[in-house]
């Protein structure tokens, strides 16, 4: 019967000077080890008992691993027969380098943020970039390989940023984003599988804190008399535009231009999807659209028409956006309203009123451009006459007229 045992193998130093955790397996005078993926420093060891010690800072955590993965191992070995065993025991081949030079996660990562531009994919380049920066700012050494990325890094990473007061749900991005980074590397040969480091790994978003708001609250922002022509009497009415066409988003809204204006219907494509939207244009939306018949060739005076390129055009959406919530919050203030309001606040809120208002998940999802359900589910959403989301707007643009 085989005989496993866990052992720090002092042959094998990391440039760090740390040594890798293994499990020694023996069967019938022949010997091989299996690494655990788990890295630590020869005065961190416990010879002894076979542990981390609690010098190192994540000692709980790893020591709780390395138990499951020894009874996984163990479980295996026992219910295993001759041939199984014997595979155990065969050295693993190590695999071919896959490029003749190899690229560190920064320059992979820039290709993919350039690729964004070029696509005019700039919210996702954002995203892809301010996660590099982050990943600089614990590991600034350039030369910083997706084999270097493993569970016990993932886990150090994740204490870093929760010790710079980053919000949970940011992490939860940053380090989602590094996931995607090894997708697409795997996918382009830049690093084996074997590497992945996402299956023992697991990080969930915290739910958020609702962002809808009621009827009455709708209500008193419609209501709000405010001075003509001020930056906050503009908010008011992108705000309401907002809810009219069913939450678009700011970035939607401003990028409306008017040949999206057809037969009395807006048809845009949505930015962070690529999905099409035809929404009724309602008496509400035409009257404040009334108000801007006189701009350039958007429909709205957010956007600058000037922008010499779409970075600089969506960077401008992005400091409007800015200005628009300060002065939103502005209003919740006038109306004594205790609850944040923000331009996702008029997304959350349709799509709650026409929940209450008796409508099913499955219209609502369709209004909103969301996927909903399995595949036969999909076939028939695909189905809905375009007449049954416009009476559902009308229907919730109502409740706030009433």
């Amino acid at each position: 019967m085989a005989s496993i045992k866990i052992i720090l193998d002092k042959r094998k130093a990391k440039t760090d000077g740390s040594y890798p955790i293994c499990f020694q397996i023996c069967h019938k005078r022949k010997t091989t080890t299996r690494s655990t993926k788990i890295y630590v420093q020869e005065n961190e060891w416990d010879e002894t008992i076979k542990s981390i010690k609690k010098s190192n800072p994540l000692h709980k955590s790893l020591n709780v691993k390395l138990k499951k993965d020894l009874a996984d191992l163990q479980s295996q070995l026992l219910l295993a027969d001759e041939g199984k065993v014997q595979e155990y025991l065969n050295p693993i081949p190590q695999p071919k380098p896959i490029a003749e030079v190899k690229k560190t996660i920064y320059q992979f990562a820039q290709e993919l943020i350039d690729q964004l531009k070029t696509d005019s994919k700039t919210g996702n380049a954002w995203v892809y970039k301010s996660t590099a920066n982050a990943l600089k700012e614990f590991h600034p050494d350039e030369g910083l390989y997706f084999e270097d990325i493993d569970y016990q890094f993932l886990i150090k990473y994740n204490s870093f940023l929760a010790a710079r007061k980053i919000k949970h749900n940011s992490i939860y991005l940053y380090i989602r984003t590094i996931r995607i980074f090894f997708n697409k590397a795997i996918k382009s040969k830049v690093v084996e599988r074997s590497h992945y480091p996402f299956y023992d790994y697991k990080l969930r978003p915290e739910k958020t804190k609702k962002r809808a708001i009621d009827i009455a609250v709708l209500k008193g922002i419609k209501a709000v008399v405010l001075s003509s022509n001020t930056s906050i009497w503009h908010t008011k009415n992108y705000f309401l535009l907002s809810f009219y066409l069913i939450g678009i988003s700011i970035v939607d809204l401003a990028l409306l231009k008017k040949t999206n204006v057809k037969n009395g219907r807006i048809i845009y494509k949505r930015r962070k999807t690529g999905k099409w939207y035809d929404i009724k244009l309602h008496s509400e939306a035409i009257e404040i659209l009334n108000y801007y018949s006189d701009t350039s060739e958007y429909l709205l005076p957010i956007a600058n028409s000037n922008a010499p390129d779409d970075e600089q055009l969506i960077l401008g959406i992005k400091g409007k956006t800015k200005l628009i919530n300060k002065f939103l919050s502005q209003i919740s203030m006038r109306l004594n309203i205790d609850q944040k309001i923000t331009t996702y606040t008029s997304r959350h809120s349709w799509a709650t009123m026409a929940k209450r208002a008796g409508f099913s998940i499955e219209i609502i999802a369709e209004a909103l451009g969301h996927e909903y359900g399995n595949r036969t589910t999909a076939i028939y959403l695909d189905n809905f006459d375009q007449s049954v989301i416009d009476e559902v707007n009308e229907k919730v643009i109502n409740l706030i007229n009433t």
